[in-house]
């Protein structure tokens, strides 16, 4: 009987420690039922690249599948399908596996200009984040929100997780530094997602 008492309460202990799973992420791209509405009827931009999944599935396929008129394509540093080493020149020219056109926005021009979004209604930004200052995708959603403005054109930011999110630290940019590979004044590791500082900016 009293060993039966000692398993007992090992069971309970254990069952005590057992960690719960963590709770499951969805990246903005995958929650269509949110992001088809913000795009329906509308000529769509999109910034996007590798990591732009949901699931297996690259989004400019998912949304072409649901309907979405997607017209063109804008290409940060290492290009739409991520095959451009870093700091590569980026050329538009046309995407082979969708067949749209991709105008650069990594080089003379950081951002689309009046003529790129002449024949838009919305862009869409998709990309993963590393959580640091100094990562030029950031310093394109800058540049991305003011054409934005400047055009009169909604931005929907599809926000992915940070991988360094637990951590805030190292030194705030002094503005005199200030270039394309560190343009906000925020510390080198933020803490934030692209989402957030979408607002913030």
């Amino acid at each position: 009987m009293r060993a039966l008492f000692a398993l007992f309460g090992l069971c309970l202990v254990l069952a005590g420690c057992a960690t719960p799973a963590p709770p499951k992420i969805r990246v903005g791209a995958a929650r269509l039922e949110r992001v088809k509405p913000l795009l329906a009827g509308k000529r769509v931009g999109l910034i996007v690249n590798q990591s732009s999944l949901v699931g297996k599935r690259h989004l400019i396929d998912v949304l072409r599948s649901e309907g979405v008129d997607v017209r063109t394509l804008f290409a940060v540093e290492h290009g739409v399908r991520g095959n451009r080493g870093a700091g590569a020149d980026i050329q538009g020219g046309i995407d082979g596996p969708s067949g749209l056109p991709v105008v650069s926005i990594y080089g003379k021009n950081k951002a689309p200009t009046a003529t790129d979004v002449t024949n838009l209604d919305v862009l869409v930004f998709d990309l993963q984040d590393v959580g640091v200052r100094f990562y030029t995708y950031l310093s394109s959603l800058h540049f991305i929100l003011e054409a934005c403005a400047r055009n009169h054109i909604p931005l929907v930011v599809l926000d992915r997780p940070n991988p360094n999110i637990k951590y805030v630290d190292g030194p705030v940019l002094e503005p005199k530094f200030r270039s394309f590979v560190g343009m906000e004044t925020v510390p080198l590791l933020h803490g934030m997602t692209l989402g957030e500082l979408a607002l913030m900016m």
